[in-house]
């Protein structure tokens, strides 16, 4: 049975900081992209998400690093196979790759061991590419299955879910996971998806401005956890990163911030934040 732990109170960050800024990239090309009911293609759609893989993600590390950020880019593991030269690029500008489904299935639809087997190869083939097996994962939309599967397969983490503003844990069988919340405010909400005729990215700028000073406000009584969630192939254009390079300079700005890829902060979760609630939740189910 699948029990969840909220410790909304004991949030705080490793050197006091005001906020944890977890960015994550969905690294995926036109896997989402799937023939229609007559067996057709939609090559322009296709077309656009492989922009990410040929040229968006070196735009996106070369801002990180001017910038000074490391982030988590959420990989499919069809990506990992098809382009071991982004792999690499990831790797060695010092960010972490973990797993976003094999060919950004829709969870939701697939049986359990059909989903399971999808978190197999993924975990396989990012191990092949990087040397090191993903820890942390994103579903296309998470089944009922997805969070006892990730346990059963040694996940450290997911970020899935909408519903909450800080991480949590999930335990089963007395093996537990760190949930690390998204919010709404990510590239496809600005810019509609993949069109170029949505969003302006002065406006999106405005909007993610709006989001991070009142959580910063916030954080003066609480210490802050703001998610960002992005796509090479959409925030990776000319011009859309404007936006990105934007936000990352006015919380700079602000001072007293960390941050974590997706591995650091699970670690933190477990290893400092919830260590006593772990250790309790273990003794009760040993």
């Amino acid at each position: 049975m699948l029990k969840e732990y909220h410790y909304d109170n004991l949030i705080r960050w490793p050197q006091g900081q005001r906020a944890a800024v977890f960015f994550t990239f969905d690294f995926q090309g036109g896997e989402d992209v799937k023939p229609d009911k007559n067996g057709f293609l939609n090559y322009e759609m296709w077309s656009q998400g492989e922009y990410g893989p040929h040229h968006a993600i070196y735009r996106l590390l070369r801002i990180l690093k001017e910038e000074g950020v490391k982030a988590t880019f959420m990989t499919c593991g069809a990506i990992a196979e098809r382009y071991p030269e982004a792999v690499k690029a990831i790797l060695e500008h010092g960010h972490v790759i973990e797993g976003h489904g094999y060919n950004h299935e829709i969870a939701r639809y697939l049986p359990r061991n059909e989903e399971d087997v999808v978190m197999k190869r993924t975990i396989a083939m990012i191990a092949q590419r990087t040397g090191r097996r993903p820890t942390g994962w994103r579903s296309c939309t998470q089944s009922t299955n997805t969070l006892e599967l990730l346990i059963e397969n040694d996940f450290t983490w997911n970020s899935n879910c909408f519903h909450e503003e800080v991480p949590f844990l999930y335990e089963s069988k007395g093996k537990v996971m760190v949930e690390l919340p998204r919010q709404p405010f990510g590239d496809g909400t600005l810019f509609g998806h993949r069109h170029g005729e949505y969003g302006n990215p002065f406006h999106g700028l405005e909007t993610w401005k709006a989001y991070f000073d009142e959580k910063w406000a916030e954080s003066a009584s609480q210490p802050a956890y703001i998610p960002f969630t992005l796509h090479p192939y959409i925030i990776g254009r000319p011009g859309r990163t404007l936006a990105l390079r934007g936000i990352i300079q006015h919380m700079k700005k602000a001072g007293n911030i960390w941050f974590p890829t997706g591995i650091d902060l699970a670690n933190w979760c477990l290893n400092d934040l919830f260590k006593a609630e772990r250790q309790e939740i273990q003794r009760a189910s040993a």
